[in-house]
């Protein structure tokens, strides 16, 4: 099913989080948690002709979630991050954001087994278009990520640079049609969102925001602290390929707070 509107309503049975509202302090009110940024976690023998320097071999996923264990680092979903913000909240200590882009298989297949082996939660961005396609996510996978505590985030339906849109409409309709899409194959409607192919400016920006469900959504490159005004443009950290994992925990500490 697809439709063109975030109105809630319109996906029966469909769980909406609570609207975001402006946090008392929110010209004052910052936070720094480290928000890291994944695509394909599976074999390089099996990532057919994907871009190499978007794979990331599982066991060094692996290793790389161990020693986040080991160093007393935990994770939280950005949606939840998303949450603390507006409620004015700042996350336990050593708190970091997992983000796995683009909806593959494998990240059902490979990536949730290691999480699920550490503890730890993912935000798993997926582009609406290919649910169920069968390299992609299918909805009962994208479900049993849900139950088990991680989030699916809007990526939009088709993957398109947004900024090469002249109407701001048909922004609006990629996005609305990928947060209705993922509420109808989930039951939950997504409130964050990833720009496709990290490729944002303010008119993409600002149909965004007209979405009531998003009250999120992330960029390519480090950023800033995490702050209500600039919402939509909350940087990632990207991890390479060949990342070490005590490399991994530098990268965390500096971008804490």
């Amino acid at each position: 099913m697809q439709a063109s509107t975030c109105d809630t309503s319109l996906i029966s049975g469909a769980t909406q989080a609570v609207d975001a509202t402006e946090p008392p302090d929110a010209s004052h009110f910052q936070l720094r948690v480290p928000i890291i940024e994944y695509h394909r976690i599976v074999p390089f023998k099996v990532a057919g002709s994907s871009m190499p320097a978007l794979i990331m071999d599982p066991r060094l996923f692996d290793a790389q979630m161990a020693a986040a264990q080991q160093a007393g680092w935990r994770t939280m979903t950005l949606a939840a991050l998303a949450d603390d913000l507006a409620a004015g909240i700042v996350p336990g200590p050593k708190s970091f954001v997992i983000t796995i882009d683009d909806g593959w298989r494998d990240g059902y297949d490979y990536a949730f087994p290691i999480l699920q082996k550490y503890g730890f939660v993912a935000t798993f961005f997926v582009i609406a278009g290919r649910i169920g396609d069968p390299s992609f996510l299918n909805p009962g996978q994208m479900q049993s990520l849900i139950a088990a505590g991680n989030e699916i985030g809007n990526h939009s339906v088709h993957h398109v640079r947004m900024t090469a849109y002249r109407s701001v409409a048909a922004m609006v309709a990629e996005i609305d049609s990928a947060e209705a899409t993922i509420a109808s194959a989930t039951g939950r409607w997504p409130e964050t969102l990833a720009y496709p192919l990290g490729k944002w400016d303010s008119r993409v920006v600002s149909a965004v925001a007209t979405c009531s469900a998003i009250h999120l959504a992330v960029v390519e490159g480090h950023g800033a602290n995490e702050v209500w005004s600039t919402r939509f443009e909350v940087g990632r950290i990207e991890v390479p390929n060949d990342r070490q994992p005590a490399d991994l925990l530098a990268d965390l500490a500096r971008h804490a707070h």
